[in-house]
């Protein structure tokens, strides 16, 4: 359904609001005066963050090799076997850290982090902290080989000194470990120290708990030089200890390392009173993001009292959190589903680090396995919950959306028999969010808009306007295809010396974006010819032809992709070409030179032997994170796509919340309305992702 006309549509855009750069954290004055987490009262002053230029340049580039991470792991176990000495405890303590610190990002990103768009963590922050974090637990698994040779005594005393050694293990670190940190971290701060080291820790300004974790190389060294007497101590005094105790002692220091690193507000008067001994004996989350806030206070670890001794404690309030609209409001819901194994590993609850980036590919793995796992792993979801929450963002700083998946996985698309049920689903979502917040505006993700699952979502919409419940209800269903259209359209006008492109190839030509574009495109280019790749005959132009040969492909310049189709399909098709001379482009004997695919998922095409094809990713836009309000929050995790990016289905629901469309987007797609949706996402920020080709 086509739009309505209004002469006061222009009078629904909502006024434009420039913000200040937040960019990927990095030790400068920049991101620190730029982060959002700091309001006109709390905010570093230039003063406080002059001398961080010395120190910007020197890891912001750091790349660590990963490649041999699991090797890594496993040779403290050859060379205890070598040289005699047990492994089990090594393994039992490096093990139960790294599952601690992952539990403890899972709990804190469902607690904290997903409702809170207003704490954006940087991508290149992620990618650099998921690197990095689990160094330090290693080094210590290596570190350990060495003292089990030299004192075995610390480490397999009898079980009877397990009591003794906790209570001499708790006074060492309150004696020697607290203020040999508060020292030991002023000399880190030293700008050469800076520079050669801690820099690269404050490289994160907004902090996740394993940001505690990640450390220059060198610098594990110096921590193990000063945790280490918080055992060595009572075990050189008495010449007993446990491997008990020094396991539980450094997974509870993982464990309020990284409280401290908690993103979060916690302010109980027995913390914050100047009357409790707490406030100087324990601290709190606000502390340590002070200490990267100003860098040069709140030094301490665990214990403030150092800060206070020796005139280094400064007050610091987050303040993002008082900013957030209220937990109730939800005015746009987008309904996602299960996209297969890939998709689950990008889920930030399992892992945060993941989910930016395209979705991993498991070579080995047949599809029929993965889809199996996915379908019992909805199966056991759809016993204890009908649907995910995932993250919540914010619309031009007034109205809230949401996404929300049904526990549908790639099965309940393929079989026909499973179609009612997804339909019913979504429909049930519908009707639960609207009577739980209120919300009116529904969009429909990628498969839960098939055209064999419901018609492009006008089955969805029937079945929601024969409801009685929805009755007045003013709830709308949208599919967002027409921003993707749009996007498509606008994708292969841009293209150099497309106005003198006289072909193109189009497989999914039949589809209702592919319909769209090929119409728009007939207007536009009245001389452009398409060739489609269809046994059904839908657009009927002097410009158009047919053919059931894919092979056909390879005599186009530009081809298009808008339907998935097997990998063996384009190989047997691209075969008698493959190899073929690529010294020249003229001397090879196809044209092919650029596949333009709008399909997702985005599955590449094996193009070994065609140097001079390139097969490329469209359909995706950037937002303006630096100058629009238009999307702020985690609107981009888990769809396989870079930070600040989304796909046009996703924007063009938003889009139609915002400006207040009144009407079913649903079946297909109204070609007028391509170019007034392409100019409102423009108005708003939005742009095709540059090609590279």
């Amino acid at each position: 359904m086509c739009m309505p006309t209004s002469k006061d549509a222009s009078a629904a855009t909502a006024k434009l609001t420039t913000i200040s750069s937040t960019g990927d954290a990095s030790s400068s004055e920049t991101a620190i005066l730029a982060n959002n987490a700091y309001d006109e009262n709390t905010r570093p002053t230039k003063d406080d963050t002059k001398h961080f230029k010395a120190v910007t340049s020197t890891h912001s580039d750091h790349v660590r090799n990963t490649k041999y991470d699991l090797l890594w792991f496993l040779l403290p176990a050859l060379i205890c076997q070598l040289i005699g000495t047990p492994i089990y405890a090594i393994y039992a303590i490096g093990i139960t850290r790294l599952i601690s610190t992952r539990l403890t990002l899972t709990v804190h990103y469902l607690l904290f982090d997903k409702d809170n768009y207003l704490n954006k963590i940087p991508q290149k922050q992620l990618e650099r902290e998921g690197d990095d974090y689990m160094v330090g637990a290693v080094v210590h698994m290596f570190a350990q080989i060495p003292l089990q040779v030299l004192f075995p005594a610390m480490f397999f005393s009898d079980a009877s000194v397990i009591g003794p050694s906790a209570y001499r293990a708790f006074i060492s670190h309150i004696l020697l470990v607290e203020p040999l940190y508060y020292f030991a971290h002023r000399w880190l701060h030293i700008p050469e120290n800076m520079k050669s080291m801690h820099g690269f820790h404050h490289l994160s300004i907004s902090t996740l708990p394993s940001t505690s974790l990640v450390q220059n190389f060198h610098e594990h060294f110096v921590y193990i030089a000063v945790f280490g007497p918080a055992f060595l101590a009572p075990f050189l005094l008495f010449w007993e200890m446990h491997w008990t105790i020094i396991g539980a002692y450094l997974v509870l220091f993982d464990l309020i390392n990284a409280y401290g690193h908690m993103n979060i507000k916690y302010r109980h008067p027995i913390f914050t009173s100047k009357y409790s001994p707490f406030q100087y004996l324990f601290y709190t989350p606000e502390f340590h993001l002070g200490h990267h806030a100003f860098f040069r206070a709140n030094y301490a670890l665990f214990m403030p009292i150092w800060d206070h001794m020796f005139g280094t404690w400064r007050t610091y309030k987050k303040t993002d959190s008082d900013r957030l609209l209220p937990a109730k409001q939800q005015d746009f819901v987008f309904i996602g589903h299960n996209a297969g194994l890939a998709h689950f590993s990008t889920c930030p609850e399992w892992d945060v680090y993941a989910a930016y980036g395209p979705f991993r590919t498991y070579k080995y793995l047949p599809y029929q396995v993965e889809f199996l796992f996915c379908a019992m792993v909805g199966f056991f979801c759809r016993m204890i919950m009908s649907a995910y929450t995932c993250s919540r963002y914010m619309i031009n700083d007034r109205l809230i959306g949401r996404v929300i998946c049904i526990c549908r996985t790639p099965i309940d698309y393929i079989k026909p028999s499973r179609y009612r049920l997804v339909n019913k689903d979504i429909v049930k979502l519908i009707k639960d969010q609207n009577k739980a917040y209120g919300t009116k505006c529904f969009g429909l993700g990628n498969l839960n808009k098939m055209k064999q699952v419901n018609d492009g979502g006008k089955l969805i919409s029937e079945m929601v306007k024969a409801d009685p419940y929805f009755k007045d209800k003013g709830v709308k269903v949208w599919t967002g295809d027409t921003m993707t259209a749009a996007s498509v359209y606008h994708q292969l006008i841009d293209l150099p010396d497309f106005d003198k492109l006289e072909s193109i190839f189009f497989v999914g030509a039949n589809g209702k974006i592919g319909n769209a574009v090929c119409k728009q495109l007939l207007i536009s280019h009245p001389k452009l010819k398409f060739e489609i790749y269809s046994l059904a005959h839908t657009l009927d132009h002097p410009n158009v032809t047919y053919t059931s040969e894919l092979g056909h492909l390879l005599n186009h310049k530009l081809v298009v992709l808008g339907k998935q189709l097997s990998h063996k399909k384009y190989a047997k098709a691209l075969a008698p070409a493959r190899g073929a001379s690529t010294k020249k482009s003229e001397l090879t004997p196809y044209k092919c030179r650029l596949i333009l695919d709008y399909t997702v998922p985005y599955m590449p095409i094996d193009l070994k032997g065609f140097k001079n094809i390139d097969h490329r990713q469209i359909a995706i836009l950037e937002t303006s994170p630096n100058s629009s309000n238009f999307l702020k929050g985690h609107f981009d995790i888990g769809f396989g796509l870079e930070q600040h990016e989304i796909y046009p289905c996703h924007a063009g629901c938003i889009l139609n919340t915002l400006y207040g469309r009144e009407t079913d987007e649903v079946g297909e797609i109204c070609v007028n309305d391509m170019m007034t949706m392409w100019k409102r996402g423009m108005e708003q920020g939005l742009r095709n992702k540059p090609l590279k080709v």
